[in-house]
């Protein structure tokens, strides 16, 4: 924020240098990005770049249309301060400027409304109090202009009013889009990332420009954006896949709520860490968790996100359970499916086994993990062998599994005889 309210400065009492086009370019990119990652974990990276471009050219096409007709926008002309113009026209950054506020007024409206009517009325209003803080502040340092000015600071009314139509055409593109998609997770209010960065950036332009209404209007916003954020944040991680018995998936379900006696079907990993000397890593999971508290296991275990890879599951958890930040895990047991129950709670997962050489003592996340020991493979497969419940039921099965494996033998050999892999 302090960075933004700096550059903010900078921007409206510094003169603009020939380059300061490339700054802005880089700026509008920037800006877009934190909704773009975030639209890729709800949808996956397909759909997020499908998403955004047909966003990003209806943005075009309207702005283009404005500006050689009026409509909807009334008379206006970009300056050469937003990048390169197509058509001669309209700069190629509309592509992704106009995009992310679009999706945060979405995010929002889908949060409060049910009907997609009033929530299309929503998201053109939203926009239209984002552009109360965006476009005075753009017209002041004339990033564009309006060919006969305006009563809001020279902006006309025209504008805001294009900003409806714009909106509600937007809102009417994003239903239909997600009503062809039928993404499995909510709508995340992480959506609003790059709406709330924008919005500072202008925010801070209008103080600086002492742009009053705008300033407070943008206070007002980033206030409520901010209440929304905190209320309905959920984490994609925290977020279960549910599958079909053919592994597909069906649904998503907030973890910690869907762990008992009954629990669904759903994505998970296994994965056994290994030193050069051929020793295996065991964790004592942090007693305080609602499954197998206290009780001893492999390396690591986890689930998956929706459009997460087997891989980049097992690198994000090993790095957040343990502190190792490489490994290159190898899937040895890729079918492997398991149930267990201890107090009333059931696993239930589909859950492929890995292996991965790591040369680092962990550094473990005391939330997760409460204790670790290296282990001899064939000790710790004679030892888990034996009738007690001190080791997780999943890493008994997976252990069998694995022993008898000759993939594992073979990549376990190599590691011992290279000192690692």
């Amino acid at each position: 924020m302090p960075i933004l309210f700096a550059s903010a400065f900078f921007t409206v009492n510094a003169p603009m240098p020939p380059w300061a086009f490339a700054v802005s370019n880089a700026s509008i990119l920037l800006f877009a990005a934190p909704s773009f990652f975030a639209a890729r974990r709800w949808i996956g990276t397909r759909g997020a770049v499908v998403l955004f471009g047909i966003l990003g050219l209806f943005a075009l096409a309207i702005e283009t249309a404005a500006i050689a007709t009026g409509i909807p926008y009334g008379n206006f002309a970009y300056s050469e301060m937003l990048g390169f113009k197509l058509f001669g026209l309209t700069p190629w950054t509309i592509l992704f400027a106009w995009t992310p506020l679009m999706i945060a007024a979405y995010a929002v409206a889908r949060i409060y409304f049910e009907n997609w009517i009033i929530r299309t009325a929503a998201v053109a209003s939203i926009l239209v109090g984002f552009d109360l803080v965006l476009d005075p502040g753009a017209v002041s340092l004339r990033f564009w202009s309006f060919q006969n000015g305006g009563w809001f600071y020279s902006v006309p009314v025209s504008n805001f009013v294009g900003w409806l139509i714009s909106g509600a055409v937007g809102a009417l593109i994003l239903e239909t889009f997600l009503y062809y998609l039928k993404p499995l997770l909510p709508v995340p209010v992480q959506l609003i990332q790059s709406a709330f960065l924008i919005l500072i950036f202008w925010v801070s332009i209008a103080f600086w420009s002492a742009l009053w209404m705008p300033f407070f209007v943008g206070i007002l916003l980033l206030i409520v954006l901010a209440v929304i954020y905190s209320r309905h944040i959920y984490r994609f991680d925290e977020m279960i896949v549910l599958v079909n018995e053919k592994n597909e998936p069906i649904a998503t379900a907030e973890k910690l709520s869907n762990h008992h006696d009954k629990t669904p079907l759903h994505r998970a990993f296994s994965i056994f860490l290994f030193s050069g000397e051929g020793k295996m890593l065991l964790q004592k999971r942090a007693s305080h968790k609602k499954t197998w508290g206290g009780i001893w296991s492999n390396s690591c275990c986890g689930h998956l996100m929706l459009h997460e890879s087997l891989e980049n599951a097992a690198k994000r958890r090993v790095k957040y359970e343990l502190g190792i930040k490489k490994i290159e895990p190898i899937v040895i047991l890729p079918d492997f499916r398991y149930r267990a129950e201890k107090d009333g709670i059931v696993e239930n997962e589909i859950c492929p086994v890995m292996a991965a050489f790591i040369d680092s003592e962990p550094r473990p996340n005391a939330a997760e993990v409460e204790d670790f020991e290296w282990i001899e493979w064939k000790s710790f497969v004679d030892e888990i062998a034996k009738p007690d419940d001190r080791y997780s039921p999943w890493a008994k099965l997976e252990t069998e599994e694995l022993e008898k494996s000759e993939l594992f033998q073979k990549w376990l050999s190599g590691v011992v005889k290279k000192g690692g892999i």
